[in-house]
This record gives C-alpha cells, structure tokens and sequence, in this order.
C-alpha cells in the first residue's frame, strides 16, 4: 500500500466521481481506477460499488476513507511541521473572495493556513462575484472561492461548501415559525431583490425559482447592498431569497426559512496548476480539512 493509493481513494471518496478525482489529483482516470482497483486487492476489501452510475462507497470504504483522512492529515502535518523547521516553506498567496457575503468556509481554510503553515503570508483581495474568474486569468490572485465552475484545462478546483436558498420574511410573517417552505407558498408576496450590479447570482435567484414553480414573480424593488435588503424585509416591504450566509446579517427583524424545494448553494475553491510549493500546500490543506 502507497501513500497515492491512499491519496487516490480519499479523494475519490470526496469527489464521489473519478473524473473529478483525477482532475484534482492531475492523473488520468484509468490510473486513477485503477490505483483504486490495487488498493482493493491489497486490502481483501470492496471499497466503492460499482452497480450504480454514481460512485457510492461501501461500508468498508467509508471507514477506511476516514483512515485515510487521519493518516493523510497526519503525514502532511508532520511533513509541513520539518519544512517549517527548517525554513523551507516561505511565501506569500493572495486570495480573492466575494464581496457580497461573508464566506465561511474562507475563513476556515485561512484559520487552517495560519496554524499549520505560518510561513506562507496569505493577502486577501475582494471582487464582485461576477469578476473573481477574471482576478484568476489575470493573476491579479492565486486563488478563489466561487460559485462559478472552472472553464479552463489550467484550473484546478475543489468543492468546499455548500449553502441552503431560505426565504427572508419579517419576523412576524405568516410563515416565519416554519421549519421550511416551499417556493409556491409565497407565489402571492411583493418580492424584494439585491441589484444585479452587486450580485447578479442572488438578483436571478428568485427569477429561477419562480421558473421551476411555474410562478411569475411580482418583483418590486431592487436594493443597492444587503443590508438595505434586509431593512426592507423587516420593514414589511416584501420578502426575498438569499442563501444562509447571509445570516450574519439577520438582525432581529427578519428570519431565514430553508426552501425545501430550492437546490443548494456549491461553491469552489479554484486556482491555476501550478508547481509553486505555497500553491501547493494551501490546494493540500483544503483537500484533507474539511472546511
């Protein structure tokens, strides 16, 4: 057993699909199958059914995934912990981030490259989410975190987060003490949207989800920032939709209530390939923390 064996499966296990897996791990997908194919044969072990069209892991594949994320962690640890000694991890990345939320799982892997590689200095950099792709092909930043997917064979990226679309209603709306709603129970509501200018994802949200609702929205008013967004919810203004990081800027006038219909929010971390250690280093951590 190798340690690309076990860097092989965990990602596999994450990706829940070889073709990201080996797009993250920069091998073909034939080697990464495999890899997973000796792996499995070393270990008297089936690790990942292969009956489905999705890659789903056994119950011996999902303890060992966790095996592998101890292991694996631990090595880096140890690994990083001598180049620090030594001084041979030194550098600077810079990141871009959305300016429109504030991005959990960011501060994370920040928190994460602060304590376990205190040599590498991280800048941040913060952009409209509609130019964070551009700040990347123009290497204004090495790394982003966005809802985009990459388009170029010269990026890399990899999931970190997901978030729930709620519905933002006055705290004494109708529906403001449910667990969750469904879209079509607010098909009667004046409807309240961020510009489109400062997020153009979240303006379209409400469009989208009327779309799949075979509802047409009464859509009445465009706010400027979040903020005035959420002063016109608690004002009785109308409700809108927004994803649940934007929570930290509830207040006490309004409330966030999951829809139940609605897809998630994914965001990525996205960079170019590259043979740069600190890029490398900071990909890897993201990789096996759980952000």
């Amino acid at each position: 057993m190798t340690i690309d064996q076990l860097e092989h499966f965990y990602a596999l296990s994450q990706c829940k699909n070889y073709t990201l897996a080996a797009n993250q791990l920069y091998i073909s997908q034939p080697a990464l199958s495999k890899s997973i194919q000796a792996l499995e044969k070393e270990l008297h072990l089936d690790l990942v059914h292969r009956n489905t069209r999705t890659v789903t892991l056994t119950a011996e594949g999902i303890a060992f995934a966790d095996t592998c994320r101890e292991l694996l962690n631990t090595l880096r640890h140890g690994i990083n912990n001598a180049k620090s000694a030594s001084g041979t991890l030194n550098g600077r990345v810079v990141f871009g981030l959305p300016s429109d939320h504030y991005d959990v799982a960011a501060i994370r892997l920040l928190s994460v490259l602060n304590e376990q590689q205190p040599g590498i200095r991280a800048d941040l950099k913060f952009f409209p989410p509609n130019g964070l792709l551009r700040a990347l092909d123009n290497d204004t930043v090495d790394f982003i975190f966005s809802c985009d997917w990459p388009r170029a064979e010269n990026l890399a990226f990899l999931r970190v987060c997901e978030s729930v679309n709620c519905a933002v209603l006055a705290k004494d709306h109708r529906l403001a003490e449910r667990e969750e709603i469904s879209f079509a129970e607010l098909k009667n509501e004046s409807f309240l949207a961020i510009s489109y200018m400062v997020s153009g994802r979240e303006h379209d949200l409400i469009i989208e989800l009327a779309r799949e609702a075979g509802l047409s929205p009464n859509l009445n008013y465009e706010a400027n920032s979040f903020p005035e967004l959420l002063m016109m919810v608690a004002a009785k203004r109308g409700v809108t939709v927004l994803t649940e990081e934007h929570k930290a800027l509830q207040g006490d006038g309004v409330v966030f209530v999951p829809l139940k219909d609605a897809p998630k929010k994914e965001e990525n971390l996205i960079w170019k390939k590259s043979d740069n250690p600190c890029i490398l280093a900071v990909a890897e951590l993201a990789a096996f923390q759980r952000l």
